[in-house]
Formats: structure tokens, C-alpha cells, sequence
């Protein structure tokens, strides 16, 4: 927990091995496999080791560790609690679990590897889209955003179909009728000290 607190979010330099990583999230995964004498914790007490892999898949880095470890997509599901028969839904702390779990998913679908494997998995895109139907707010803004990356092929595309008319500004875009100003721009900036 202290190695996360320090390093977890680290791209470069000072970063968690491995070893930690898998040590963090087979600790989670006591929670849900099969005959674990933790699984049946409550939600309370899963939720610290959860907080952990949520400050893990801010960085890359252990992203790429995060995927090595074969039941993540599984797990991740599960917490989303979406199941009426997981016998943790509607417990204290269930809705924290459910966004928690639908954060890591979207930060995964922002990882290449990650993304494809999401996309490969057999059930995760349909469970992203039942979450949108069923989960709390935050939940469901998550699973759309995570849906966004995952689904390329179906984001709306407005281009200038061929024989209309282009502005030239080279953004396949028409500007309004008779104005020859061209589409504002856009500016997007991330702080990383926040």
C-alpha cells in the first residue's frame, strides 16, 4: 500500500515492479475467487485494496503489468455489481465499488493494449453497455466514456461528402454559407501536477 501511495502513479523513474502489482491486485482477486475465505467480504473491506488499483491504473506503466495478470477483466466486471445475483450489490459501499471498477475500465480503454484487450474479451462491452443502463451517474459516464474509446467504428462521422462544398481549410469542413472564417480551434491542456 505504501509502494502504490509513493509510486503508483509514476510513468518514469521511481516505478512499482511487477511483482508489486500482481502482489496488489491477487490481494483484490482473494476477494472473488472461488473458495477464497474472503470471498464473501463486504464491500467496505474490499474497497481499500480496490483504492489501490485505482491509483495504479493512472500510469502506464503498471497498466502494462495490470494486463499481464489473467483474471483483471473478470475481476473488474464483477466489481461493477451490476449482477443481481452478486450477492455484494446494494451493500454500504457498492455504488463506490461500481464507479471505482467503471474508472480503472475507462483507464484501460485508454491504453492501447488495454483497449484491445477489453475489445477481445468476451463479455466486456456488453457489460460496459448494461452499466450505462444501470449504473449510478458517475458509473455510467464512465462505462460511455470507456464504450467511446472501445468503439471506434461506430463515433458519428460529419465530413464533406464529395461535390459539396469544402471551406479549404482542410478540416473536411464546410463553413457556413458565404463566410470565409474557418472553424475555431481547440485547445486541450493537461496539468500533471494535478
Amino acid at each position: 500500500g505504501a509502494a502504490v501511495a509513493l509510486f503508483g502513479r509514476n510513468e518514469g523513474g521511481k516505478v512499482l515492479r511487477r511483482e508489486a502489482v500482481h502482489a496488489v491486485l491477487d490481494r483484490m482477486y482473494g476477494n472473488f475467487r472461488p473458495g477464497s475465505g474472503f470471498s464473501n467480504a463486504p464491500v467496505k473491506s474490499v474497497m481499500p485494496s480496490f483504492a489501490r488499483i485505482a491509483i495504479m491504473a493512472t500510469s502506464d506503466a503498471n497498466k502494462k503489468h495490470m494486463l499481464q495478470f489473467e483474471p483483471l477483466i473478470d475481476m473488474l466486471l464483477e466489481c461493477l455489481l451490476i449482477d443481481d445475483d452478486n450477492h455484494r450489490k446494494g451493500q454500504d459501499g457498492a455504488d463506490a465499488l461500481q464507479e471505482a471498477s467503471a474508472g480503472v475500465l475507462h483507464e484501460l480503454s485508454l491504453y492501447g493494449p488495454g483497449a484491445a484487450a477489453l475489445r477481445s474479451h468476451g463479455s466486456a462491452i456488453s457489460t460496459l453497455h448494461k452499466l450505462c443502463e444501470v449504473g449510478t451517474k458517475a458509473s455510467q459516464e464512465r462505462g460511455a466514456a470507456a464504450l467511446f474509446e472501445l468503439e471506434e467504428d461506430k463515433r458519428p462521422r460529419q465530413t464533406v461528402a464529395d461535390g459539396d462544398d469544402d471551406d479549404g481549410t482542410g478540416t473536411g469542413l464546410s463553413s457556413s454559407k458565404g463566410s470565409k472564417t474557418p472553424p475555431p480551434h481547440v485547445m486541450a491542456s493537461y496539468n500533471w501536477d494535478h
